[in-house]
């Protein structure tokens, strides 16, 4: 697994910064850089001096990265490392982050940047006609293809270049991609990317990174100049909404088809039962995630709660004439084209007063490419798509998501979450929240749990990074962190128990099979999560000044079932789990 460490410049270096030390930059016009990037670019300035060329910076999206790309270059073409600059993009994020003209402008005039000549090449026929152009934003497609490739080659050439590989996580050494893009020179590089780790553990193009041993194990990590958390984005405010998560159980019905037996069971109890499958991938299987009992406990809730903000956002609006108009937009994320067939067909039933589209690669690319445009200008209240809003797609309105869909890698999450994570100042900060709901056999409870810890110090890359660091520094960042993520919320989470009786139709001969238990390997299977979850409790309460020992959880475990764990049958402990979560999520014992 690939994972990071961060140098950190200290509280005296950032005021030197303040004094000029990031090289080419002057700031006008009252523009200012958020601490972040102030940190990261005063870090390029002093790695170039020392002729250290290749760097990566990680930051949260919506911090700002296509600015910290384009101070990059100015601080490399002062410092006389780069004359040129190669920015590659994703092809969804040319529009959305380089594509603007005037917005390219504004950005080099406040930091102060000479001026540049720049074009956009995306396709076969932009070749590049004036080989002086000293910037050339391309996307990762364009590069590896036949003309772009000879157009690049030859622009790479004729005089030191700089590469900006925005959104890197799409780059895997091995790819084709890569495999193109090694063949053209360049002086130096900075690598973006708000999750700098892929799902296949592959490693990444032009990122530096350190190897160690771990044991027997030889592993990985990719070295940060500088890393922007989501801790440190909430931190400094009006970065990301708050989030809060609501995670939906309900109960099926399964029918042993040799005995005809039925057991009635949640989500949750199916996922500890289980006979080793993934309970989402059981459930796709099985075509439940289109049966309209799912549909229902799933989309019924999220739409409530639209109804409730789109609502009041149409009262602000007519309280503040002169005030932004966009009202907040839900998205939802299918799991297949048939998938996000049925649901827009259930919302476009249920919820007639939204305007719901679908987008997909089923749909034609001239109507998809319409719907898109209506939903980023505010003119579609609901899109259900698959895997077609993806990162660099800034549409800030987006306060609800409903996550339908498989993925559970957590870089792959992150990104679909932070669709709906960017903060958007006509809503003020009271209703700067960001709403997620998800099947509770979704698989990503764990995720939503850690966006919303106050334990876990942003991604999972930092965490690794404090094995690096004295354990006194370790404890102290774990009781900042306790208030520097206050502000992200995981208290409204219910549960919606509904039953698939009845309305289904008749299983078909291989539709259910019966779930076998080693009821002796379970019991001890659950006796030791429950032990596990009853020391990370105290932990917890111990950190939050409290002087407890984990026989005091067990006691109070006792008085509630009237049972020592150790006489617990399955379903007492599946009980006495269930209690131990809503213990964890409340930070308390309930």
């Amino acid at each position: 697994m690939t994972l990071n460490k961060t140098a950190i410049l200290s509280e005296s270096d950032l005021q030197e910064n303040n004094n000029g030390i990031i090289a080419g930059i002057t700031l006008r016009n009252g523009f200012t850089f958020r601490r972040g990037q102030e940190i990261f670019l005063a870090k390029l300035s002093e790695a170039f001096g020392r002729n250290e060329v290749n760097h990566l910076g990680v930051f949260v999206p919506g911090y700002g990265k296509t600015i910290t790309a384009l101070s990059s270059f100015v601080v490399a073409h002062a410092t006389g490392i780069a004359k040129k600059l190669v920015v590659f993009v994703p092809r969804g994020n040319l529009r959305d982050q380089y594509a603007d003209a005037e917005e390219l402008r504004r950005v080099f005039s406040n930091i102060g940047a000479p001026s540049f000549s720049f074009c956009v090449a995306d396709s076969e026929r932009a070749f590049l006609k004036n080989i002086s152009t000293e910037i050339i934003i391309t996307t990762y497609q364009y590069a590896s293809g036949k003309g772009g490739h000879k157009a690049l080659q030859l622009y790479c050439e004729n005089a030191p270049c700089m590469f900006v590989f925005d959104e890197v996580h799409h780059l895997s050494d091995d790819g084709l991609w890569a495999n193109k893009i090694s063949k053209f020179r360049h002086s130096c590089s900075v690598s973006l990317s708000g999750t700098p780790m892929r799902a296949d553990n592959k490693s990444l193009f032009g990122v530096p990174f350190d190897i160690r041993r771990n044991g027997d194990k030889i592993e990985q990590y990719y070295v940060a100049l500088h890393e922007v958390t989501l801790r440190d984005a909430h931190s400094e405010g009006k970065i990301l909404k708050k989030v809060q998560a609501h995670v939906i159980d309900y109960h099926i019905r399964l029918k042993n088809k040799e005995t005809g037996e039925t057991v009635v069971l949640s989500l949750e109890q199916m996922a500890n039962l289980g006979n080793g499958e993934d309970i989402d991938v059981f459930l796709a299987r099985k075509n439940l995630r289109f049966h309209e009992v799912y549909l229902q406990s799933l989309l019924t809730p999220a739409f409530t709660r639209f109804a409730e903000i789109y609502q009041r956002r149409i009262s602000e609006m007519a309280n503040d004439t002169a005030g932004d108009n966009r009202n907040h937009q839900l998205l939802v994320i299918a799991m297949s084209n048939k998938h996000a067939a049925a649901i827009l067909e259930y919302v476009q039933v249920h919820f007639p007063q939204f305007r719901s589209e679908r987008i997909g690669q089923d749909v034609p690319e001239k109507e998809r490419q319409k719907y898109l445009d209506d939903y980023r200008n505010g003119k579609v209240d609901v899109m259900v798509q698959v895997d077609m809003i993806g990162e660099g797609t800034d549409i800030k309105p987006i306060s609800i998501i409903v996550k339908a869909d498989l993925v559970r890698a957590q870089s792959k999450t992150l990104q679909q979450l932070f669709r709906g994570m960017r903060y958007y100042a006509p809503f003020g900060e009271q209703h700067n929240i960001c709403d997620i709901f998800v099947a509770r056999d979704s698989g990503i409870i764990e995720i939503l749990d850690w966006i919303a810890s106050e334990e876990q110090q942003g991604i999972i890359l930092k965490q690794r990074r404090l094995l690096d660091e004295p354990r006194q520094s370790r404890l102290t960042e774990r009781q900042e962190a306790k208030w520097e993520l206050a502000d992200v919320l995981q208290q409204n989470i219910f549960t919606h128990n509904l039953q698939l009786f009845g309305e289904l139709p008749q299983p078909r001969e291989e539709q259910f099979s019966a779930i076998v238990v080693n009821v002796a390997e379970k019991e001890q299977q659950l006796r030791q999560e429950c032990s596990q979850l009853a020391s990370r409790l105290t932990t917890i309460l111990k950190n939050n000044g409290r002087k407890i020992e984990i026989s005091h959880i067990h006691s109070e475990a006792k008085k509630r079932f009237g049972k020592a764990q150790e006489l617990m049958s399955i379903p007492e402990l599946l009980k006495k789990k269930n209690w131990l979560d809503r213990c964890l999520m409340a930070r308390k014992i309930v």
